[in-house]
């Protein structure tokens, strides 16, 4: 039997036969960006220096404190067909990760085959030529393992795990995307359902006044124009009246699909005030934060990890592949003497099979430039990721950090709108003003409190901005 010693050397050799100088001359690969800097972007005032340096939580939306916005978020995380098939797809990774690490063990097997044949006269049988026989081989131990001389088994293993840790990141990134999309939806129909209620009210001061320029005009006081001008701003208010509730309606609708319902089950939402205790957390570490926090980002990185193993199997297909194959069975050409020859029938054997790539015809050098094309690709994707990846961290910031200022300005504008209605009340009361000066002051807080809602929902779908740009709770660990 020839020993593992030999078999290496002999391996070796045959290598030497083969010349590794048919390798292509290595091209320069494309290179991985480096984190850009966020150091100015990152510089906050005082409000933004209070920010908790901590990443958002991995459940997130609970810091909202809603609880119908928790269930709709659990609740999709279940049944949600687009999870289900992520998970499907991370399911088929692993298979192959599996596959591929078991490819790198010994495989024993048993083999039975009968056979009747018939030998030629004219060939170098002897004294069987001319003769049919029926046989058997019985194999019950077939042994076979692959001598991994060029570790192509280990990079293609390797290359297999980093497939299926990307689409572990890719499933993440499924999960942050389908709670956003949530939690902005819902956010949005709480919002459109306060709206209802404020345009109702200015549908109602609309009405009142179109009635006192109806009492005038009836009275000889002012001319039928303004009573036109009445009709036009109160069917106005009410057609936003109803833009707001279609728009209310396609939200539930929206909401629906995407937590895997019907769109029946839409109308089950409940509405809750929405908000955010304290402040949003932010990243002490912007660089090391994107890499391991952002989904997407892991994700590429993992697929440019896994086409780099890829290039290696493909440089490996150019050396001799060395297979250790054994059996041990029975084996006769006369069926019946297969059991009663006294051992004469029993086989066996143990050795290497060496194959050389000597001509392809130019398969190896395609595969191995279209492994580097692929590396060059994941690698080009990887850095475009990781430019969007900043833009949105920095686009984010500024956007929530604005409509901060925004809500502290329209809460001073709220609050003049709200004296500014007072007084009017007052002056009435006192006949200083006609009730048109009441109507129009109450529309206009009204409109102030249309605007305040729609800041504060701006801010909201800001913070859920943030939290997305921020990763929302993933963490790659490795």
């Amino acid at each position: 039997m020839i020993s593992f010693n030999k078999i290496i050397l002999l391996a070796g050799s045959l290598s030497l036969l083969n010349n590794c100088a048919l390798l292509p001359e290595n091209k320069i690969p494309a290179k991985l960006l480096d984190m850009p800097s966020l150091s100015e972007s990152l510089k906050s005032d005082a409000q933004a220096e209070k920010i908790v340096r901590e990443w958002p939580k991995a459940q997130w939306w609970q810091d909202f404190h809603n609880a119908e916005l928790n269930r709709l978020i659990e609740t999709a995380l279940k049944d949600s067909p687009s999870l289900r098939a992520a998970a499907a797809r991370l399911t088929q990774a692993e298979a192959v990760a599996d596959y591929q690490a078991a490819d790198m063990l010994p495989s024993i097997n048993a083999g039975i085959e009968f056979h009747q044949r018939r030998f030629s006269e004219t060939d170098f049988y002897g004294p069987n030529g001319g003769k049919t026989f029926t046989g058997a081989y019985i194999d019950p131990a077939v042994f076979r393992y692959h001598l991994d001389l060029w570790g192509k088994d280990k990079a293609a293993l390797e290359s297999a795990l980093g497939k299926e840790k990307a689409q572990a990141s890719e499933l993440a990134m499924a999960r942050l995307m389908l709670s956003t999309a949530i939690a902005r939806s819902y956010i949005r129909l709480c919002s459109s359902e306060e709206d209802i209620e404020l345009a109702h009210g200015l549908t109602e001061q609309a009405e009142k006044k179109m009635q006192l320029a109806e009492l005038r005009w009836q009275r000889g006081l002012i001319s039928q124009d303004w009573v036109y001008v009445g009709k036009q701003q109160l069917e106005a208010a009410r057609q936003r009246e109803t833009r707001m509730h279609n728009q209310a309606q396609l939200l539930r609708n929206r909401l629906a699909v995407l937590v895997g319902q019907g769109p029946d089950w839409g109308k089950t939402i409940h509405i809750a005030e929405n908000k955010v205790a304290g402040h949003l957390p932010q990243p002490e570490s912007i660089a090391l934060g994107l890499l391991a926090h952002r989904p997407d980002v892991a994700a590429a990185l993992w697929r440019v990890e896994a086409s780099a193993q890829l290039i290696k199997v493909a440089k490996a297909n150019f050396y001799p592949d060395v297979n250790l194959v054994g059996f041990a069975g029975l084996r006769s050409l006369n069926l019946k003497d297969l059991f009663l020859s006294n051992g004469a029938s029993a086989a066996y054997g143990m050795g290497p099979t060496i194959t050389l790539p000597i001509f392809e015809g130019g398969r190896l050098e395609a595969e191995l430039k279209n492994q580097q094309a692929a590396y060059d690709a994941a690698v080009e994707s990887y850095n475009e990721t990781l430019l969007v990846a900043v833009q949105q961290v920095a686009d984010s910031l500024a956007e929530w950090r604005q409509t901060l200022e925004h809500d502290a300005a329209q809460e001073r504008a709220l609050e003049a709108a709200n004296a500014e209605a007072t007084l009017a009340e007052k002056r009435y009361q006192a006949g200083l003003s006609s009730r048109d000066g009441i109507i129009d002051a109450e529309a206009a807080l009204i409109q102030q409190r249309l605007t305040a809602s729609e800041l504060r929902t701006a801010h909201l779908l800001a913070a859920v901005g943030l939290i997305e740009a921020l990763g929302g709770g993933y963490e790659n660990t490795t």
